[in-house]
């Protein structure tokens, strides 16, 4: 039942993402607020915000892809990869980051909700830039 939930609201918007915009983003971004506000399990807030965001990524890189000539291809597909290579290095430092201060966490904060929060924020910026560069 928890994954049919997951998963309703990302079908719902893949649906949205066909042509996504900052619109999307801004959304996006205010549908997880709102959860947020709510108090409840705040981590799942989190990551549903992070697998919608890694799916409008996915999106946009491929609509990006599809309107560009084949040297500009080659040149986001190296942007690309580059920007791979610096979140995998950013997700495992921040992981270990938090692995570290968890036991200093204070009661009540949620270690894994704000590292998914901040992975999220790390892929609505790579979305925000190639959003960018769609319409430059």
């Amino acid at each position: 039942m928890k994954l049919l939930l997951l998963c309703l609201p990302l079908c719902i918007c893949l649906n949205v993402f066909s042509q996504a915009s900052k619109t999307t983003v801004d959304s996006l971004e205010l549908r997880y607020q709102h959860c947020l506000s709510e108090g409840n399990n705040v981590y799942n807030c989190a990551l549903l915000y992070y697998t919608e965001m890694d799916s409008l990524l996915n999106t946009v890189y491929r609509q990006l892809y599809t309107k560009l000539d084949n040297n500009r291809r080659e040149s986001l597909q190296v942007s690309q990869q580059l920007w791979v290579e610096k979140k995998e290095a950013y997700f495992k430092n921040i992981e270990v980051r938090a692995e570290k201060k968890r036991p200093l966490t204070l009661p009540g904060l949620n270690d894994d909700m704000i590292v998914t929060d901040n992975k999220a924020e790390y892929l609505k910026n790579r979305v925000i830039e190639l959003l960018a560069s769609m319409h430059s």
